[in-house]
């Protein structure tokens, strides 16, 4: 970074920190003497998380201009997006759920759109919410400020410690969210960030949506998004893989590496195929490979053959690797990083 970049960055450290000493806002702590091997088990929370994320529709503190840095829009968010589809079933259907469906937005996002006369259907721009159209044969459009507006939302890396919760703390509990402050930004990873979107991450990080959630004593890469349309693609995708080295309690036998790669029924429900690596001959460590998250799977399903899992460290999501980010830091991901999320959970 320049140095220019350097003291404007430490000023926007600087003043972050006096807002939120104003307002009153505890730092984040994790207890130095929390131990990994006391882990009570869980690849996935069992917090329930809404699949549009949580995102509540409004414009968090986006000009709806975009960013130029970040200023390549999804085609299916581009103003001649259209509805027209034989995938559909026929008949009239809120144009809300319309975009939805198609991926282009989540349905909260998609009303506050229509709120802001950001949709055209057929042309003519529409403020109701309740307006429907013909799923097959109307065209819908979002006009180039919205794609603008929905481009402009902020993803994020962040490497949780053990300790923290995904989201939905109790009162007891810190969220990872919190890490979200500037003090934590791997600016090194960041160089071509423009100071606003890091004001704007860390303004208020309890909205970002979470994809894919790590349970209390799990650790590593977890993904913040304010796309709400993202946040549900990654989660519900089955072609988002996700990989985690796990350590157990006990030498992994090849009967071990059998079951694990084989047929495995949780809660009467058949897994869909885990792809289980060992990492040396012998070892206690595993490499898993997912593409689905049910609850605490991993620990699960590693207890069902014998073996207790005393560390799992999640290393990537799709194309998105944890790398260097050092435990208690976050990034801002870039568009080719956010594009390759969103592709590979079609």
């Amino acid at each position: 970074m320049s140095r220019a970049s350097v003291r404007s960055f430490n000023a926007f450290v600087a003043l972050a920190r006096c807002a939120r000493r104003r307002a009153h806002r505890p730092n984040v702590a994790v207890r130095a003497d929390y131990s990994r091997s006391n882990a009570r088990g869980g690849g996935e929370s069992r917090r329930v998380e809404r699949d549009d994320g949580r995102s509540d529709g409004r414009d968090r503190g986006s000009d709806g201009r975009g960013r130029s840095e970040r200023s390549r829009v999804s085609p299916q968010r581009s103003s001649g997006f259209t509805s027209a589809s034989n995938a559909f079933p026929e008949g009239l259907e809120r144009v809300s759920k319309i975009l939805a469906r198609r991926g282009a937005c989540s349905r909260r996002e998609a009303e506050q759109l229509i709120a802001d006369g950001r949709v055209r259907v057929n042309g003519t721009v529409i403020t109701e919410q309740g307006h429907k159209c013909d799923v097959n044969s109307d065209r819908v459009e979002i006009t180039s400020d919205g794609s603008a507006w929905l481009s402009s939302k902020l993803t994020l890396a962040v490497n949780k410690p053990p300790g923290l919760v995904s989201n939905l703390p109790s009162a007891d509990e810190v969220a990872a969210c919190s890490i979200v402050e500037p003090s934590n930004a791997w600016m090194r990873s960041m160089k071509w960030v423009a100071m606003d979107d890091l004001r704007r991450a860390t303004s208020d990080p309890s909205r970002f949506n979470v994809c894919g959630r790590l349970d209390k004593d799990s650790r590593g890469l977890l993904i913040l998004t304010e796309d709400g349309a993202l946040a549900r693609s990654v989660i519900g995708g089955n072609g988002v893989v996700k990989r985690y080295v796990v350590t157990t309690d006990a030498d992994v036998r090849e009967s071990h590496m059998q079951s694990l790669n084989g047929t495995v029924m949780l809660d009467g429900v058949e897994l869909l195929p885990m792809n289980v690596k060992r990492l040396g001959r012998g070892s206690r460590t595993l490499e898993f490979n997912l593409r689905e998250g049910k609850n605490r799977q991993i620990r699960r399903v590693c207890e069902k053959f014998g073996l207790r899992v005393v560390d799992l460290h999640r290393v990537q999501i799709g194309e998105i690797d944890i790398g260097d980010l050092p435990e208690g830091a976050w990034r801002i991901l870039s568009e080719d990083e956010v594009a390759s999320l969103r592709d590979a959970g079609r």
